[in-house]
């Protein structure tokens, strides 16, 4: 949990004396809480953040059949600008009204995210690995979510540069900052999950600005650049969809080690690298280099929210340019998706399907998870069933029932 150790941030009925020095203090002391000290840089900062210690868990572990079911409201403000330094900024009068239109189709989302049970289908064990992986990864970046939070189910829209025609992508949603692995197990009202998204959808934003279709079969392979190399290929493709000049796409992919183990045959360095993407997308080379990379993430988030909205009201959780639905949603998704994308830009989207297969070692503890009324998934989904699916009780559903999986 972020807490800040500035006093000047506690204001009105929160005293920082009390909050900070007494009570997560003492708990510090007592080896309960474990304190992750904040910084600030000329350009990075960092709140304070504590996390659990063990012997705090197990202390409230010890209150969960009688503490009451946590929950969070969905928020009133789901939209924020942000100037080129990222640093939020107030909305000016003059932004207000196209503000407001840009937040209504938020708050129709959150509606219904409020009244959805958003779970993962693991055990303790799993829960405590994952844990410890996001844990791990926010000591090395300050915008990574320290832990597992179910209750961070609603969304917000970040514009940048000032601008609210540049950027607008979805946040805050937990599953989003879960390793992409362990979204298979996510579960949505009980059921089993697929996942959809657009291939390569700012490639395709880019073609479609100019009305035309990559002639390309896979748009990272091509020319000096084989098969063995798309990875990389990709990575500076889109490297240079975002990079503001040739040089800072240069920096990049040296900051990003890219190029550490070679280069292909015929290329000698990264600006040989960067010709041969030019001379293969020459159709669109117009747009690299040049910090694009922000407007095509308003549209593709302009064709996000269409698709959210369009499934209503079944939940479709959204990661940037890929949807997660109940696996019997999966064709109705696929069609929106087409949809939606040709209503924004005249062309056909490419979209690829996930299928989540499970190993049978998985359903099976999945299985147990289910039918085992006393475990923390059972309870959790046993609680919204008993908030907002009382009929399903009513007509003979039990607490620990398996997954419904609808057409």
């Amino acid at each position: 949990m972020a807490l800040s150790r500035s006093p000047s941030s506690y204001r009105g009925n929160v005293s920082y004396r009390i909050l900070v020095k007494h009570h997560v203090d003492t708990l510090i002391e007592m080896r309960w809480l474990h304190l992750h000290k904040g910084y600030r840089f000329s350009q990075t900062s960092r709140v304070s953040r504590v996390t659990l210690r063990k012997p705090l868990v197990d202390w409230l572990r010890k209150l969960d059949d009688i503490t009451p079911d946590i929950d969070r409201s969905a928020p009133t403000q789901v939209l924020t600008l942000k100037d080129e330094k990222k640093n939020p900024i107030e909305i000016t009068e003059e932004l207000h009204s196209e503000a407001e239109k840009l937040s209504a189709g938020t708050h129709k989302i959150n509606e219904h995210l409020e009244k959805t049970n958003i779970d993962l289908f693991l055990d303790d064990h799993d829960l405590e690995d994952l844990q410890i992986r996001m844990s791990e990864k926010a000591k090395g970046d300050p915008f990574a979510h320290a832990y597992l939070d179910l209750t961070k189910r609603y969304l917000r829209r970040i514009f940048n540069n000032g601008s609210l025609q540049q950027g607008g992508r979805f946040y805050d949603g937990w599953w989003q900052s879960i390793p992409s692995e362990y979204r298979q197990y996510i579960s949505l009202n009980g059921d089993y999950v697929v996942e959809l998204d657009y291939s390569s959808i700012h490639i395709h934003l880019l073609y479609s600005l100019i009305q035309q279709t990559c002639h390309m079969e896979d748009h990272y392979v091509f020319g000096k650049l084989s098969k063995q190399w798309r990875p990389i290929t990709k990575k500076m493709v889109n490297i240079l969809i975002n990079a503001k000049s040739r040089e800072s796409a240069i920096k990049a992919a040296k900051n990003q080690g890219l190029f550490d183990n070679g280069f292909p045959d015929g290329i000698s360095d990264i600006s040989d690298y960067i010709k041969e993407i030019y001379f293969h997308h020459d159709d669109i080379s117009t747009f690299f280099s040049t910090g694009y990379g922000v407007r095509l993430q308003f549209l593709d988030s302009q064709i996000a929210e269409a698709v959210m909205l369009r499934m209503l009201p079944e939940p479709c959780l959204p990661v940037h340019d890929s949807f997660i639905v109940r696996s019997g949603q999966q064709q109705r998704l696929e069609h929106v998706m087409n949809e939606e994308f040709q209503a924004t830009t005249g062309v056909e989207a490419g979209i690829k399907s996930t299928v989540i297969e499970l190993t049978e070692a998985r359903k099976s503890v999945i299985q147990e998870l289910i039918e085992d009324e006393l475990s923390p998934y059972s309870q959790r989904l046993y609680r919204w069933r008993l908030k907002y699916q009382y009929k399903y009780f009513i007509r003979g559903g039990t607490s620990n029932d398996v997954p419904i999986l609808k057409a």
